[in-house]
């Protein structure tokens, strides 16, 4: 998921400087559908952070 993500960020990116010297206006919606992708790919990596903190926590066995 998150490669497939990054991939999608990385492309929308390079097609928005391509579109914007052809048309200005797709170009700007590609650079928009590549800052909610950013932040998709962000909020998943925070969660997928957050998960292994927790799995780490519980399965922390320094007590012993």
């Amino acid at each position: 998921m998150k490669n497939i993500l990054l991939v999608a960020v990385i492309l929308t990116q390079l097609i928005g400087y391509i579109f914007v010297f052809i048309h200005v206006l797709k170009g700007i919606v590609f650079f928009m559908i590549s800052f909610l992708l950013f932040v998709f790919l962000m909020i998943f990596l925070i969660r997928e952070r957050i998960k292994e903190k927790k799995e780490d926590e519980e399965n922390d066995y320094r007590n012993y």
